[in-house]
């Protein structure tokens, strides 16, 4: 049991900056123990779901007392690396019995308690606050048209170069990952699709006319470039944002985080896999159908039962081959992108093989000579939550996911790996960005 006294005068934990955006570096350091003393720190923060996150480290302190967080490896803790970040990445959940996913959607601040204890007693403490939106940021709510989304305009009056955030499969829409990027200068549209308001319930027969409404529709605003437009999404939204690309010409940049380059079917109760996704003037887009087979069903009771992650990987890797004809007429054409591309992908994704997906759309991008960039973010050890909007800097990876007792999904990668493949990729993103699109003063 940890005993809570006040702060020792003698001993000091500085974090700084300690108001700052959730992907800027901290600085994390502890002065006046004893020599060689043994500090643990622990970090302590609620979700959006005010879910209770911790984590901790436990450092020895040097010849002068002093201990630095930022370019120290912990002897014990939650992580084992010199990492700055990872009091706060390496946080897991004290409330729940089954994996669960650290929940934040909304644009609201972070706080997180630090704490250092010497024998289990607190000798320091302080609260630093992580912000998804930078002061003065300007929030423009959209309920018209049909459009359901959250606009994010910085502070500062525009044009401002505009980018589409889109969910995958889990519907609604991320507003606190929006934020953030407006808070790097860009008008940032969180757009839902289905599960929010009078949308869709689920990812069925979603029509992409109600895309090309959101275009127009940002295109209007008076704070928008509308010649400067990208879009952004993972795994589903991966694949939205390159089937978008593809169609409307007026996206002139992509990134895609965990993509498929061929069209997947549409979602129906999390067992129906029969039907189309999207659809365009009243026309199913070609794309590859799942049937649940007796085996199928066999082998998710096998992993319920013996509480062993279920994936689904192999049955997605397996059509690529088993489903030709299907494959090659659902395939985007990824080379009528009328910009720039970045895929994102984690080596270790288990729920559909994104890397291999990712080869072969870079495959088609060069037998086509796509006159514009194209990259590849590979990151080997990941899993399928690799990066932004999903993985972002400093947040608790999501690796598995528990919705039932016993059941558990596997998406991929380990906590280290995830979380180093978001910080990796965030700012090479922006950059990406800042390139694909004329930036405005």
């Amino acid at each position: 049991m940890i005993e809570e006294k006040k702060s020792m005068p003698s001993c000091q934990l500085a974090v700084m900056p300690q108001r700052a955006l959730v992907d800027e570096p901290l600085s994390m350091r502890l002065a006046g123990l004893q020599p060689r003393q043994t500090v643990t720190v622990r970090t302590r923060t609620q979700d959006g779901s005010l879910k209770t996150w911790e984590a901790f480290a436990t450092f020895i302190a040097d010849e002068q007392g002093t201990v630095d967080v930022s370019t120290q490896k912990p002897v014990a803790g939650t992580y084992d690396t010199i990492d700055p970040l990872g009091l706060l990445w390496s946080m897991s959940c004290t409330d729940a019995k089954r994996p669960i996913f650290f929940t934040k959607t909304k644009p609201t601040s972070l706080l997180i308690t630090l704490t250092a204890e010497v024998e289990g007693t607190i000798v320091a403490s302080t609260q630093i606050e992580r912000l998804f939106a930078a002061p003065g940021m300007r929030i423009v709510p959209i309920q018209e048209r049909g459009l359901i989304g959250t606009l994010f305009l910085p502070a500062a009056s525009g044009p401002h170069s505009a980018v589409i955030i889109l969910n995958g499969s889990d519907g609604g829409m991320r507003e606190h990952a929006a934020a953030l990027l407006a808070s790097h200068g860009y008008a940032a549209l969180a757009l839902a699709y289905f599960g929010a308001e009078e949308l869709p319930a689920g990812l069925l027969n979603i029509p992409l006319e109600y895309f090309e409404k959101a275009l127009v529709w940002l295109q209007a605003q008076d704070d928008v470039d509308e010649e400067n437009i990208a879009v952004i999404g993972l795994s589903r939204g991966g694949e939205l944002a390159l089937l978008l690309g593809s169609t409307f010409p007026a996206i002139k940049a992509v990134v895609a985080g965990a993509p498929s380059g061929i069209i997947q079917s549409g979602i129906k109760n999390n067992t129906d896999f029969s039907d189309p996704a999207w659809t365009r003037q009243g026309q199913a887009l070609p794309y590859v159908s799942y049937k649940n087979t007796f085996l199928s069903t066999l082998d998710f009771m096998w992993h319920w039962l013996r509480h062993k992650p279920f994936t689904m990987v192999t049955n997605f890797r397996k059509a690529l081959t088993s489903k030709k004809a299907m494959v090659e007429a659902a395939t985007i054409a990824v080379e009528r992108i009328q910009g720039p591309i970045l895929l994102i992908s984690g080596g270790d994704d288990q729920l559909w093989p994104s890397t291999q997906f990712s080869q072969l759309i870079m495959e088609r991008l060069a037998k086509y000579n796509h006159p514009y960039e194209y990259e590849h973010l590979h990151y080997e050890k990941a899993g399928h939550f690799v990066c932004f909007p999903y993985a972002l800097p400093s947040l608790p990876p999501m690796i598995m996911l528990s919705p039932l007792a016993g059941m558990y999904l596997g998406f991929g990668g380990t906590p280290e790996a995830n979380a180093s493949a978001a910080i990796d990729s965030w700012p090479k993103m922006l950059t990406f960005l800042a390139s694909a699109l004329k930036q405005s003063s």
